[in-house]
Order: C-alpha cells, then structure tokens, then sequence
C-alpha cells in the first residue's frame, strides 16, 4: 500500500517538470552545490559565536566547528547510507518496471544496482540545518528561514531529478534533523564541557 502511494506521489511531483526549474533543480541536487553552503554556515557560526563569547578563542573554535561540519557530511554520506541501504535499500525509481517508463531523469542515466534509500544529500542538508538551529539559539531569522527553504528545495530536487521516492526523501529529512540535533549536543559538550572554550 505504501510502495503504490509512493510511487503515484513519486510520478505527480517527477512528472510536474518547467524548463526554469531544471536549472535550479540540477543546481539544489548537485554536491558541489554544498560547498557554499558550508561556507556561509561556518561564517554565521563564528559570527554568531563571538557576539555570545566575551573569550571566543577564534582558531581553536573554528577547527572545532569544521571537524563538526566534516563528522557530519562523513556521517550522512557513508555511514548512515551504508547502513540504511543495508537494511532497508531498493532500487531507484527508474528499475522500478511499473513505472520506468513514466520517469523523466534529469541529468544522469538510470542506474540499476543503486539504491533509492538513503538519500543523504537530503539528510545531509537537514542535518546541518537542524545541527545550526539547535546550536545557533537566537537571532539570524533570515538565515535560518533560507536554509530551511534550501534544505526543501534539496529534498524536492531529489524527486524532481527522479532518483528518489518521496518517502525516501522524508525519512532522509526526518533522519537528518534527529542525527543535526544530536550532533549539536555534542558539539556543545565538546565546547562547554570537554574543551571549556
């Protein structure tokens, strides 16, 4: 019952495809697309940082929050998706016989062997999303509202693409967020706790 209604949802929201969203869709679901985003995400951390810590300890601070950004994309990209592929893989939607023939991809071939679940770009996003809302407690509103728009955009690029189900979005989503806050915890730790820094 659940595999039908996602593969319908899958066709609705793959089938809906506009010559300007391409563009932006390739972009939201290219990896290399990440690299500014850390970026920026580093920058409003040390910012943001520095205004709450009278003693902010600059260097030491900022390779504290890189190894953090770092644990995170290895966390999401190989062992979350080593595991959940183990356990729970099946293949992307184009081997998918009942509805190969319906599927526009968008910039890659149909890759048969790969699987649709874990889709850690989508949790990755979420991840460093949810990992700066929990850490970041106040001000940036801006900020915050365009990552969780981008973070969106990312998951939705996925199904657009046609490499993922919905529901393989979701609980990619759904994973990142839980393993960001996590992720927060211990990183305060390490900050407030362990290193006192």
């Amino acid at each position: 019952m659940f595999q039908k209604f996602d593969e319908s949802l899958f066709l609705i929201l793959n089938g809906n495809h506009q010559a300007i969203l391409d563009y932006v869709m390739l972009l939201a679901s290219n990896l290399f697309s990440f690299v500014p985003v850390f970026i920026v995400c580093i920058y409003i951390s040390i910012k943001y940082f520095r205004k709450q810590d009278d003693h902010y300890y600059t260097f030491i601070n900022i390779t504290l929050l890189i190894v953090i950004l770092v644990m995170q994309y290895f966390l999401c990209r190989y062992l979350l998706h080593d595991v959940f592929k183990d356990l729970l893989g099946r293949e992307r939607p184009c081997a998918n016989p009942n509805i190969s023939s319906y599927i526009r991809l968008l910039g890659s071939e149909c890759k048969t062997g790969i699987h649709s679940y874990f889709g850690y770009k989508t949790a990755l996003m979420f991840c460093l999303s949810s990992f700066l809302f929990f850490t970041i407690k106040e001000g940036f509103k801006g900020f915050k509202f365009i990552l969780i728009l981008w973070s969106l955009l990312v998951g939705y690029s996925r199904i657009y693409v046609g490499d993922h189900y919905p529901l393989d979005v979701i609980i990619s989503a759904a994973t990142g967020i839980l393993v960001g806050y996590l992720i927060s915890m211990f990183y305060r730790y390490l900050k407030n706790d362990l290193l006192v820094i």
